[in-house]
């Protein structure tokens, strides 16, 4: 048992070891004397609010994708995935919560361990995820003549069951080492639910790692391919630019998936041949068009607004937990002084938690398919039926 920082806001407690001499231990969830209590009213309104919309936006986008037999592609596949995971990463939101509230933890050691695993499992699978429908959707439009990652239901749930044990495995240590802590605050004794290591250099050999694997890695893999699709685009509409009897390309949806607004394949259209009977002012106006330069349409800058979007929303709603978890660990080392709180820690949960409800919009519905099978979700709904009749 060991002893509080004084003061308020209180987020740290320490205790002297023989073996590791005075350690600091952060109590992420809880938080003690606090200067603004009435904020953890906001905490919990947002938390809730988070999980609702996770909800409701994952489930709609997998209805519309399950119901829609035009829709069952590997890549569709991919995201209802990741719509599952997100739902399983919004789940945690009632019990951080509940911890906010109580500020003593109260649901026991189980609790403790399981969700801070299901909490770095659900993260990290979602990030690889992510990774796996940028792959497949490089594949099908860089080589449209040749068949995807995933090709078949044994490629698919090998795939997945690959990402679920090698990421289950990795998260065990924090599975293992998030135990109740006792401490004494102002007489009393209270409980947080904290990162415990069995050696020094074990949080470096773990949090290391998991910055690369988890976040660098994926990044850079993501970036990658969503490169390759638009140099692809760009080097095709240069290529054809110089065709003085070629139509330019346009992106339209995966190539299997009927035609969706999305980055999926890349349309040719067909060779045509001016007709032999316009009269001249016609022909030469139709070979000034055909020379002039290409634009984009309006349907090519969304799904290139799309692939920077998913680059950019990647690295924005997950670098901030990234860098909490740098700066707990170096937080950590001083034993008196301490800069972060609890509240900041949560506060970038929230914002991490975001992106459950983040990626349904920007992998399913701001395309336009998809958009109009939510209509048409909507319209099957006998009680919004009645509603509209």
């Amino acid at each position: 048992m060991g002893n509080a920082t004084e003061g308020t806001d209180v987020s740290y407690f320490h205790d002297s070891d023989e073996s590791f001499g005075n350690r600091s231990f952060f109590s992420f969830l809880s938080e003690f004397n606090r200067a603004q209590p009435q904020l953890v009213f906001v905490e919990v309104a947002m938390l809730i609010v988070i999980m609702i919309a996770a909800y409701v936006t994952n489930s709609i986008l997998i209805l519309v994708l399950i119901r829609d037999r035009h829709m069952h592609t590997w890549t569709n596949y991919l995201i209802i995935h990741l719509c599952c995971v997100d739902i399983l990463l919004a789940s945690s939101a009632p019990f951080i919560a509940a911890a906010r509230v109580t500020q003593s933890w109260t649901m026991g050691p189980g609790v403790c361990h399981g969700l801070m695993y299901t909490l770095t499992l659900s993260a990290t699978v979602t990030m690889w995820t992510m990774v796996l429908i940028s792959i497949e959707r490089c594949q099908i439009i860089v080589k449209p003549f040749k068949r995807g990652c995933i090709y078949g239901n044994r490629q698919f749930a090998g795939t997945l069951v690959v990402v679920w044990t090698v990421c289950g495995l990795y998260c065990v240590p924090i599975g293992l080492y998030f135990n109740e802590r006792t401490f004494t605050l102002v007489g009393s004794d209270v409980v947080i639910c904290t990162l415990v290591w069995p050696a020094k250099i074990a949080s470096y050999l773990f949090t290391i790692p998991t910055l690369i694997l988890t976040f660098s890695i994926p990044l850079i893999v993501i970036s990658v391919n969503y490169y390759k699709v638009f140099k692809m685009f760009w080097t095709s509409r240069a290529r054809l630019k110089r065709s003085s009897n070629m139509s330019l390309p346009r992106i339209s949806g995966d190539r299997s998936s009927g035609g969706q607004d999305g980055p999926g394949s890349i349309e040719h259209p067909e060779r045509t041949e001016p007709d032999s009977t316009v009269d001249t002012n016609t022909a030469s106006s139709s070979r000034g068009r055909r020379h002039r330069a290409p634009t984009f349409s309006g349907k090519d800058v969304r799904v290139v607004k799309v692939l920077v979007m998913l680059v950019v929303a990647f690295f924005i709603m997950w670098l901030p937990v990234m860098v909490m978890i740098l700066l707990i660990q170096f937080d950590g080392q001083s034993f008196r002084s301490h800069v972060l709180k609890s509240h900041h820690f949560v506060g970038v949960m929230c914002f991490t938690l975001c992106n459950a409800t983040v990626n349904p919009v920007l992998y399913g519905l701001l395309n336009q398919t998809n958009r109009d099978g939510v209509r048409k979700l909507f319209r099957s709904c006998p009680h919004c039926s009645s509603h509209n009749s």
